[in-house]
């Protein structure tokens, strides 16, 4: 027996394991699936009440505050540290957001934090794509759109599950991710390639897949951006955005991803700092409107999870909210949790305070706090809330799972358009071709892994870099190589930012792009970016999109354009006026 519980503590989940253990012992046969959710849920409820009353007025709210945490190495007993100490031991903070880092400083300060604690953290990161969202570590998968493209919901799945396996080896077990926005305006700056598409119904099922993928990989899941962020052209994290449209148009795309996610058993929901008038009748962000929170999500999509704000520290919100203003009225609204607040002592000091006016009742906090201790218990936190730092290199990049990684990169290479026959290419026409990398940000990313993979395969070919730093004289050498050049690749990359609001090329490097392709070359531009790009060079001969910067997508665009693998991904957006939903050439690898 001792043996047994020795094992079992060691599980996720091993508080209820060991009451059931117990009780088929004793019984003597085995415990019916009725009789075991039984054991569970009186066990989680037996912790979760009391741990609630050893609780303090003020050390419930601080239960409803998640703070920020930069990763990178520090020493514990120094400055850096000290105040995300004292948010943890003094405050009282219920959970964390982890921030870059690498998966083993990760993990040392999660177990710290959780050392820290008196009631174990949720400890919450941005992953939507895994680790490498965050670091330089981790299972390399491509965006949302990527997986999209393939078409294959299981491979949504198996990334889903990769990443919370990941995530729960380094300390994290709260992601913030699926995104259940659907993509269906060009210009948005902030969602494109992390949406999954525009058509609701297939966007749904990546999103319950991944949620599902999420789950059995024993973290918790969040649908994110309430009640949808697509339609937007205005990046959140800078200002307010607004979505124009009614309640039929809401239920009939929106909110489709969001049923399917809640239906899908979504531990989270996380609101959009959005706008929508139409809809709740006033100009607040859904994260502040009871209509939106309360009304719609609580009362029409029946869902009693946790709700979470998206960062309380957006320009969509600090412009308008100051101090900890927002985090109560976000509460008030009917949310759980009052994201990475610019000022965490400001914010409980608020909610606090809230309670004491009668603007919050104990009762409405207590609700809140019974959810998220709930979750805590269902994460096993209450037997076992640290990771073991030996066990990180053994989960984290598994080959197997950068394999699949690749096969998923691969698999998502969609071609538009290959007037001229430019691809496939073999290392004689490549010895030929003229490769310019068009990269639109200072980011030693762009071009990483494209330009070497490019040399390997065709050592005389020519290849130039142009960064936005490049002048006059670069972008006209860029065009005499092209004249002497049989044909042009041009690799264009777009990182999305949330400082730039816009995810197109800079203008100075379209009208580079559109020159090569005015001496009439046969000419290919990779989009390493949103398929939007093509916007800005309507008229290209050839034109396919790999849909991330990242070296997986570098990689995979590579061994395409070379018919090394098939290229067959499909369009999961529209392009107005150019590309349907659905568009894509197939192109069969080289024998």
């Amino acid at each position: 027996m001792a043996e047994m519980e020795t094992r079992m503590k060691q599980t996720p989940h091993g508080v209820a394991r060991l009451a059931l253990a117990a009780l088929v012992l004793v019984a003597g046969v085995p415990a019916s699936p009725a009789t075991r959710a039984q054991t569970r849920d009186a066990a989680a409820s037996k912790w979760v009440e009391e741990t609630l009353r050893s609780l303090s007025p003020r050390q419930r709210v601080a239960q409803l505050v998640v703070v920020a945490a930069q990763s990178e190495y520090m020493n514990f007993d120094g400055e850096r540290f000290a105040e995300l100490r004292r948010l943890v031991t003094d405050e009282g903070v219920g959970g964390v957001l982890v921030r870059g880092g690498s998966p083993n400083e990760v993990a040392a300060l999660t177990n710290e934090l959780q050392r820290l604690a008196r009631v174990p953290l949720l400890v919450s990161a941005d992953y939507e794509r895994g680790l490498r969202m965050q670091m330089k570590h981790g299972t390399p998968f491509t965006t949302n759109m990527a997986l999209g493209a393939t078409g294959d919901t299981e491979a949504a799945y198996r990334q889903g599950k990769v990443i919370a396996e990941e995530a729960r080896a380094v300390g994290v077990n709260w992601l913030y991710g699926p995104v259940a926005d659907i993509n269906n305006n060009p210009d948005n700056p902030v969602i494109n390639i992390r949406s999954f598409g525009e058509d609701p119904r297939r966007v749904a099922e990546f999103v319950a897949a991944t949620v599902r993928g999420i789950r059995d990989g024993g973290a918790l899941s969040t649908a994110k951006h309430f009640p949808g962020h697509g339609d937007t052209a205005v990046d959140t994290h800078i200002g307010m955005a607004a979505i124009r449209a009614d309640r039929a148009r809401l239920e009939r795309v929106e909110l489709v991803p969001f049923r399917a996610a809640v239906a899908a058993g979504v531990d989270a929901v996380m609101t959009a700092h959005v706008a929508l008038p139409d809809v709740a009748g006033d100009s607040l962000p859904s994260t502040l409107s009871p209509r939106m929170t309360t009304g719609l999500l609580r009362g029409e999509l029946k869902y009693d999870g946790i709700v979470v704000t998206d960062s309380l520290g957006m320009g969509a919100i600090t412009r308008g909210f100051p101090g900890g203003e927002a985090a109560v009225r976000a509460i008030k609204a009917g949310a759980d949790v009052a994201l990475t607040p610019p000022e965490p002592k400001a914010a409980v000091d608020a909610l606090e305070a809230a309670v004491k006016s009668g603007q919050l009742t104990e009762e409405r906090i207590d609700q809140s706090v019974r959810r998220l201790l709930a979750a805590k218990y269902r994460l096993g936190l209450s037997g076992r809330r640290f990771v073991d730092p030996a066990a990180v290199n053994r989960v984290v990049e598994r080959p197997e799972n950068v394999r699949e990684a690749q096969r998923a990169a691969e698999a998502s290479m969609t071609l538009l358009r290959n007037r001229g026959d430019v691809l496939p290419l073999d290392a004689a026409r490549a010895a030929a071709t003229l490769f310019v990398v068009v990269a639109a940000d200072e980011d030693e990313e762009e071009g990483r892994v494209f330009i070497p993979q490019v040399q390997r395969r065709a050592k005389g070919a020519r290849v130039l870099r142009i960064g936005p730093r490049s002048g006059a004289a670069e972008h006209e050498a860029a065009l005499a190589e092209a004249q002497k050049a049989e044909r042009v690749v041009v690799a264009a990359f777009v990182k999305r930012a949330a400082s730039k609001g816009t995810v197109a090329l800079p203008e100075a490097q379209a009208e580079l792009v559109r020159k090569l392709i005015a001496t009439k070359k046969p000419l290919l531009v990779i989009a390493f970016a949103g398929p939007y790009l093509v916007r800005q060079f309507e008229d290209v001969p050839a034109y396919m999109v790999a849909y991330a910067i990242e070296e997986v997508a570098q990689g995979a665009a590579a061994r395409a354009i070379f018919g090394e693998t098939a290229i067959g991904g499909r369009l999961p957006v529209t392009v107005p006026g150019l590309f349907e939903l659905g568009a894509g050439l197939r192109l069969e690898a080289r024998k």
